[in-house]
């Protein structure tokens, strides 16, 4: 076990309080390598089955690479802003006898499997997919010192609530559905400070004819970082029902998965159950998930690198989209 960090002393706008390396070393009793180089050629590489990539965006390619084919990988979501990278990523990983998981939370709650189950054996062929997200995020896309989260970098065709956050809501909808998206129209609305987008509004036309409506949006109350949750709502109308799953982030007492068959008869199942980003405990399902593939544990990997590189290729499209005004 061992922590790759090459800043001594990491700084955050977002988190004043990160510890330093060498309170990390002392904390978790583990070696501190300033690069991914360095620790491949230690010991404790030899001896590690599985890696974390939780880096900046635009340096998941990077080490993804790097550790392919050595370790299995839980890479933090989304996998990358790049369609080229996440292109060479997602080949790669179909390529090599390792898991290469993203660490989309929602996922692999036990709900998500549910709702894929029922979306696949309840309602008949998918026709309309509609998908409603909003949080509480103005603080982290209008403060002109998060760059990483609201300035555009490399290929990216913009920045903010998009690669922030729709990210999550995609790869979910993409798993419990299997849809394939073919093409994008987006609009955007844009803060005045950064230029980071706030507001997304998109139609996917995906393969069969289905069609796609995701809309969201950063601009909810803020009230606390631990009280402001997020406000979410999907329903997925096929050819013999609807399924609806709404409710708020963190508040499983808030919502309810809601089956409606033609006809006439539904199922209600009471809770909701989305992102999961307690810190207490044995961790989110899919670092659980995770640590069961290394042990060669039966698992189900929900958020893989086609899931992946779908995500990345849907937002890149609506970026794309926004600023041309076509698809």
């Amino acid at each position: 076990t061992a922590i790759v960090e090459p800043c001594e002393a990491p700084r955050s706008t977002l988190n004043p309080d990160l510890k330093t390396t060498e309170e990390l070393k002392e904390l978790y009793g583990v070696p501190i390598f300033k690069t991914f180089d360095d620790f491949l050629k230690s010991p404790q590489a030899k001896s590690t089955d599985g890696v974390i990539i939780a880096t900046s965006h635009s340096s998941h390619y990077e080490v993804g690479m790097k550790a392919m084919g050595h370790f299995h990988i839980l890479m933090e979501k989304p996998m990358t802003t790049d369609l080229t990278e996440a292109d060479d990523l997602a080949k790669t990983a179909l390529r090599c006898d390792k898991i290469f998981m993203l660490n989309n939370t929602a996922n692999f709650r036990p709900s998500a499997e549910k709702v894929h189950d029922m979306i696949k054996s309840e309602i008949g062929k998918i026709q309309t997919v509609k998908c409603y997200m909003a949080a509480a995020l103005l603080w982290l896309f209008e403060n002109p010192e998060n760059e990483g989260w609201n300035k555009p970098t490399g290929s990216m065709q913009g920045n903010g609530f998009g690669w922030g956050q729709m990210s999550h809501a995609l790869a979910w909808l993409f798993f419990v559905t299997e849809l394939e998206p073919e093409s994008v129209f987006c609009s955007m609305s844009y803060s005045e400070k950064t230029g980071a987008d706030l507001s997304d509004m998109a139609i996917i036309r995906c393969a069969g004819g289905a069609i796609m409506n995701i809309h969201g949006t950063a601009s909810l109350p803020f009230k606390s970082y631990f009280e402001s949750t997020k406000d979410i709502g999907i329903k997925v109308f096929g050819s013999s029902g609807v399924l609806s799953y709404a409710g708020e982030d963190q508040h499983p007492e808030s919502g309810e998965l809601r089956l409606e068959r033609y006809d006439g008869t539904e199922v209600h199942l009471p809770g909701f159950y989305f992102e999961n980003y307690q810190a207490d405990g044995d961790g989110p399902e899919s670092l659980q998930a995770f640590l069961k593939g290394c042990s060669g544990e039966k698992f189900l990997n929900a958020a893989d690198a086609l899931i992946g590189r779908k995500v990345v290729a849907t937002i890149d499209a609506m970026y794309r989209s926004a600023k041309s005004g076509q698809n």
